[in-house]
């Protein structure tokens, strides 16, 4: 394909075991799966992070976070080369909408778009009322009908080539979808009550992981689901509109999540700096539909992760060259999905709390145990082993294929595979160094978006 169409989709916070197409029992992604079905699915796919704000710095740059260090400085810097700003240079129309405040100008991730539109929430009395009222009645979402509106809007005049980029965050805790995705997967009715209850203790997620029942945990899992249930279906609304315009056969289509979501495993909830670093929220479904480029219904088992999404848009647009160079083993996803190369292993990191986020969190959630979470902490996997290496020396050692839920912890067992892992760590922070546009940078103390995590309950 010269110069292809790409629409890129991020579902935030989607768990890539909760996909029909990955083996779910429930059919909460029917439309993923028939893109899937003309696609690859990649299955062992990892994300940088376990939140957002680092990721999209990823997903936009192609650069590890330990490189653009968006978790300090927050913004984008203006020397930092971005997918966007490379497209647009080789002639590609750029659009891109999200549903979530943190990916767009908030943090300059509008910066090489032609358009871009950011779902804004309501204020004043009609905020309050969208809030409380109408998004717990399932009558309003989080923005994803915006994105897909927006989208649509533009699409009746989209001229190849183009790049367009979609972040849903209907998946996203509390998780509210809209009717009639509120409770679609629930096994048996909440009360009304209940669930408005389980809602507002999701504001403090935290504090919820230590007090839900087993009973609160299988239904936030349920309506959770309803979330993954009703992205699946904007996206199909996206890929119809697509097909309705004759562009379907034409488009490279790419789906992941910017991580995924824990939901009671290990008494943790959420993501963030208070979920650790578990598969739950680290792997993530990538699927990659390229016709006559990428296999049909085939599964790849290489080792990826999520900067090597926009590394291999930029090599199909022919400009691979021109994002900022990584010291992570990228690879492409083509190449991959074809039984090419693989990345020899697979790196997440995650910052420390300030002394000030741990003074609000504990205060915010008086059950929940900060202390084993006050380190910084990094994930490697290689040959279906993974390390969690902590900066406190609670480390963990697993075995992937014998133990895919984590629960035997193998570092006294097998010391041997831990120091191999470790040495991997340690050389990556030695080659890893921060962009030099990152250089001099000071960290970025806004209040405003201190107060929007707060309010989406990362503490």
């Amino acid at each position: 394909m010269d110069q292809p169409n790409i629409l890129l989709i991020v579902i935030d916070s989607a768990r890539v075991d909760r996909f029909s197409c990955y083996g779910y029992d429930q059919p909460t992604t029917p439309n993923i799966d028939a893109i899937a079905a003309q696609g690859t699915c990649f299955d062992a796919a990892y994300s940088e992070s376990s939140w957002t704000l680092p990721v999209c710095f990823t997903l936009f740059t192609g650069l590890a976070p330990r490189e653009h260090r968006a978790e300090v400085h927050r913004k984008l810097p203006d020397e930092m080369p971005t997918l966007p700003e490379v497209l647009r240079r080789r002639g590609y129309y750029t659009f891109g909408a999200s549903g979530n405040t943190f990916v767009g100008p908030r943090c300059s991730l509008n910066r090489g778009f032609d358009e871009f539109f950011i779902y804004r929430r309501p204020w004043e009395l009609s905020r309050l009322y969208v809030k409380y009222v109408a998004q717990r009645l399932g009558w309003a979402d989080e923005g994803g009908a915006a994105v897909t509106k927006r989208f649509l809007d533009v699409a009746g005049r989209l001229k190849g080539p183009w790049f367009v980029l979609l972040w849903y965050n209907d998946a996203h805790h509390p998780y509210l979808a809209k009717q009639p995705f509120t409770t679609r997967f629930c096994r048996e009715p909440i009360p009304f009550g209940e669930r408005l209850s389980l809602v507002r203790r999701m504001r403090r997620i935290p504090q919820l992981a230590a007090t839900a029942s087993a009973e609160d945990l299988a239904r936030i899992g349920q309506l959770y689901d309803g979330g993954i249930g009703y992205d699946d279906m904007l996206v199909g609304q996206v890929c119809e509109a697509l097909q309705r315009r004759g562009l379907w056969d034409e488009t490279v289509v790419i789906i992941t999540a910017d991580h995924g979501e824990m939901l009671g495993e290990r008494g943790l909830m959420g993501h963030g700096r208070a979920a650790d670093m578990y598969r739950p929220l680290l792997q993530v479904p990538l699927i990659v539909r390229a016709p006559g480029v990428v296999p049909a219904g085939k599964r790849s088992s290489a080792l990826v992760q999520l900067a090597d999404i926009p590394h291999t848009i930029a090599g199909l647009a022919a400009a691979s060259s021109a994002l900022a160079d990584t010291a992570a083993p990228v690879v492409d996803l083509v190449a991959s999905a074809r039984g090419g190369a693989a990345r020899p292993y697979a790196i997440s990191e995650r910052e420390q709390f300030s002394a000030r986020s741990v003074q609000n969190a504990q205060r915010k959630n008086p059950r929940f145990n900060f202390e084993p979470h006050l380190c910084h902490m990094t994930a490697v996997v290689q040959d279906n082993y993974k390390l969690i290496y902590r900066s406190n020396g609670r480390n963990e050692l697993y075995d992937l294929a014998a133990d895919p839920h984590e629960e035997h912890n193998l570092i006294d067992a097998q010391p041997q595979r831990a120091r191999e892992l470790t040495r991997i760590i340690h050389q990556w922070r030695e080659d890893a160094a921060p962009h030099p546009a990152t250089v001099g940078l000071a960290p970025d103390d806004d209040q405003i978006v201190e107060r929007r995590l707060q309010e989406l309950g990362y503490y």
